[in-house]
């Protein structure tokens, strides 16, 4: 079993994460492009520069994410990944999409990437422009490729799968964030909301200050009361 958190980069994923297992979820741990350039000893950049180069570093991606999760997707036992395969396809988007010549390559990397998507149990989304993105000597830091990323990100992870596998995840608070996806994916009980009461929970999350009235008649609409 095999939830993704999902986001453009610095959203706090890694963190998200770390805490997660520290409360004793599975984790894979390995970061698939990072392992990449260490294995390879080139920058992201100079990769990026040659195109040929790129193809081969996005093939890589996917055949390494896969083999990273292989034992979570087919575990009775709740994993948490980092990244989804439409966040490789989104970044692939980025790198190579204005290059007609790569178009055809483009269409099929999408359905590739379409199709190991549906391995996720579940995704969390983190909304970017929460943080400032911190700059690390790999990922793109500008405000505004953020945002494009982010926008990009957004539509393909919400396209690839039921609207009901998908949370957003837009609180800032680290200890909020944790407990929006333990409620999520604790597993089955008669204690546990259904899918049908998610929305008001969610409201709830949001801080959208909802009176107790108001927030009564909202769960009472859900459970068709």
């Amino acid at each position: 079993m095999l939830y993704a958190i999902s986001g453009a980069q610095g959203c706090g994923k890694s963190t998200l994460l770390a805490a997660l297992e520290d409360q004793g979820y599975k984790v894979v741990s390995r970061k698939t492009s990072r392992s990449i350039l260490k294995d390879w000893d080139m920058t992201l950049d100079e990769i990026n520069a040659d195109k040929e180069l790129a193809l081969k570093f996005q093939y890589e991606i996917l055949t390494r994410k896969a083999q990273d999760e292989y034992e979570a997707i087919h575990s009775d036992e709740i994993w948490l990944t980092e990244r989804t395969y439409m966040d490789l396809f989104v970044y692939a988007l980025v790198n190579l999409g204005k290059h007609n010549e790569y178009s055809t390559w483009l269409d099929s990397y999408y359905d590739k990437c379409l199709e190991n998507q549906q391995h996720y149990d579940g995704i969390f989304y983190i909304r970017s422009g929460l943080f400032q993105v911190a700059h690390d000597g790999v990922r793109g830091s500008n405000q505004h490729y953020s945002k494009m990323v982010d926008m990009a990100m957004e539509h393909y992870t919400m396209t690839s799968k039921s609207p009901l596998d998908i949370h957003t995840v837009d609180m800032a608070d680290l200890g909020r964030r944790v407990d929006f996806i333990n409620r999520r994916i604790c597993p089955p009980s008669p204690n546990i909301p259904n899918t049908r009461t998610l929305a008001v929970m969610e409201a709830t999350d949001r801080g959208e200050g909802l009176t107790v009235h108001e927030s009564s008649e909202h769960l009472f609409k859900a459970l068709d009361i």
